[in-house]
C-alpha cells in the first residue's frame, strides 16, 4: 500500500487525489469481495473498461494487484480475473470486550491468516490496556512472521458510548478526548474503533444475515445488550453516536438496579450477564441443575456459556432461564418493531447457540406487544457468523474508514 502513496507523488494534486480514490476503490472492492474481472470491476465503480484496465495495470506495478488468470465466460473471449496480492497489506481486527480481547490479523485477500487469538484483557478505563493490546499483537506478529510495516490499518470494536467521529469513549475513556489519535500513535498505524453493537450491524451488512438489506436491526448480546440500526443501507450512528442503547430501555417494572443508576432496564433481564446471574439466584435458591456438575459445586463461576451447555444437555432449569430471557428480549423488540418497522432483526453475541430454546418465547412476545400487520412484515434471525464477527468486523470496519 506504501507503494501506492508512492507512486502518485509526481503528479499534480487534483490528478493524485482522483487517481488515488479511484485506485482505493478498486482495492476495496477486491478485498470485500474477492476476484473480479475487469468488467465487474468497471460496473461496481462506475468507471469505463478502458479506465479500470489502466488502473489495473497501475496497482500491478504498485505491487497490490495480480493477474490470476483467465475466468469462465457466457460468449466471446473469457475476461481474465484480477485478485490483490496474497501479503499485499495486512489489517489487524481486535474485539476488546467485558471478559477478554481477540486478535486477529487479516491478509490484502481479507483471510484470517492466524486465527482469532485471545487473551486475558478487558476493558477498563485504563490507557493502559492498549499497551497489553498492542504487546499480545506483536507475539502475534511474531509468531507468523508477518511484518508489522505491512499493516495499514488496525480496527477496535469496544462497549460503551463510542463517538467514532470525535474519536472517543465516554463511558470508558472519558478523559481521552482523542483517543483514536493516541491508539494511532501507540500501534503506529491508522486505528479506528466503534461501539461493538453498532460493529457487528457493519459485520451483518458486509458478511452475514443483513448483506444486500436496506433496512435491519442488529440485538447484539454481551454482557449488556446493544442495538445496531441500517436504515436506508447505511449504519445509524445518531446525533452524538450513541445511537443503539437499546438495553437501557426501562421494561420492567419494579425492576432491579441498572449499572447506568436506572431500575428496571432491558439489560437486566435480557442480557448474557442476566442469565448467569439467575442461573447462581435459582440455583441457591435450591433449583436442581447440572450446572452444580459443570462448573463442580462452585456456583461463582456460572457463565452464560455453560447455560447454554446444561440446556442443550436437556437440563430443565437452564431451559427455563434461556426462555424467560428469550420472551423479555421479545417484549423490547416489539418496540423496536413498532418504531422502525425492520425487514429482518438479527439477534447475535452469546446467545446466537440458543436459538433453539429462544426464538419461540421471542416470537410469542412479539406478537403479544407489536401489531401483527408490522411484526408480520419483520423476519427474526440469529447471526451465523460466530466468535469470527467481533475481529471481521473491525478489520473491515477500519479498512473502508481509511
Amino acid at each position: 500500500m506504501e507503494k501506492l502513496f508512492k507512486s502518485l507523488n509526481n503528479q499534480s494534486k487534483g490528478v493524485v487525489l482522483k487517481k488515488f480514490n479511484q485506485k482505493k476503490q478498486i482495492v476495496k472492492e477486491l478485498y470485500f469481495n474477492g476476484p473480479k474481472p475487469n468488467s465487474s470491476l468497471s460496473n461496481k465503480i462506475n468507471l469505463s473498461t478502458p479506465k479500470i484496465n489502466s488502473l489495473l495495470i497501475e496497482l500491478i506495478e504498485d505491487g497490490l494487484v495480480v493477474d490470476i488468470g483467465q475466468g469462465n465466460s457466457s460468449g466471446g473471449r473469457r475476461p481474465n480475473i484480477y485478485s490483490l496480492v496474497n501479503k499485499g497489506f495486512y489489517v489487524v481486527g481486535i474485539s476488546l470486550g467485558v471478559q477478554k480481547t481477540s486478535i486477529s490479523v487479516f491478509n490484502s485477500n481479507n483471510e484470517d491468516v492466524t486465527g482469532p487469538k485471545y487473551f486475558p484483557v478487558k476493558i477498563k478505563s485504563d490507557f493502559g490496556i492498549f499497551t497489553e493490546i498492542n504487546n499480545c499483537l506483536n507475539k502475534i506478529l511474531n509468531s507468523f512472521g508477518i511484518d508489522r510495516r505491512k499493516i495499514i490499518v488496525g480496527g477496535i470494536e469496544m462497549p460503551g458510548l463510542v463517538n467514532s467521529e470525535k474519536g472517543h469513549n465516554l463511558t470508558y475513556f472519558k478523559d481521552h478526548t482523542n483517543l483514536q489519535e493516541e491508539l494511532t500513535s501507540l500501534f503506529e498505524f491508522p486505528v479506528f474503533f466503534e461501539n461493538d453493537a453498532k460493529l457487528r450491524t457493519f459485520t451483518e451488512q458486509h458478511y452475514g444475515l443483513a448483506k444486500g438489506k436496506e433496512n435491519a436491526l442488529m440485538v447484539y448480546i454481551d454482557w449488556g445488550v446493544g442495538l445496531g440500526m441500517l436504515i436506508n443501507g447505511q449504519l445509524h450512528i445518531g446525533n452524538s453516536g450513541y445511537a443503539g442503547e437499546f438495553g437501557h430501555l426501562p421494561i420492567v417494572d419494579n425492576g432491579i438496579l441498572c449499572k447506568c443508576g436506572k431500575h428496571g432496564c432491558l439489560e437486566t433481564i435480557a442480557s448474557g450477564t442476566a442469565i448467569a446471574r439467575l442461573a447462581k439466584e435459582g440455583i441457591k435458591a435450591g433449583s436442581p441443575s447440572l450446572l452444580k456438575d459443570i462448573v463442580e459445586k462452585d456456583i461463582e463461576r456460572i457463565d452464560t456459556s455453560m447455560v447454554i451447555q446444561a440446556a442443550n444437555d436437556g437440563d430443565q432449569f437452564a431451559i427455563s432461564i434461556l426462555s424467560d430471557v428469550a420472551y423479555w428480549l421479545g417484549k423490547g423488540m416489539a418496540h423496536l418493531i413498532q418504531i422502525f418497522n425492520p425487514r429482518l432483526i438479527i439477534i447475535g453475541g452469546v446467545v446466537a447457540d440458543a436459538k433453539k430454546f429462544m426464538i419461540a418465547p421471542i416470537q410469542q412476545a412479539i406478537h403479544t406487544y407489536s401489531n401483527h400487520d408490522i411484526s408480520n412484515d419483520t423476519e427474526i434471525k440469529f447471526s451465523k457468523l460466530g466468535a469470527k464477527a467481533g475481529v471481521l468486523g473491525a478489520s473491515s470496519y477500519a479498512l473502508e474508514k481509511l
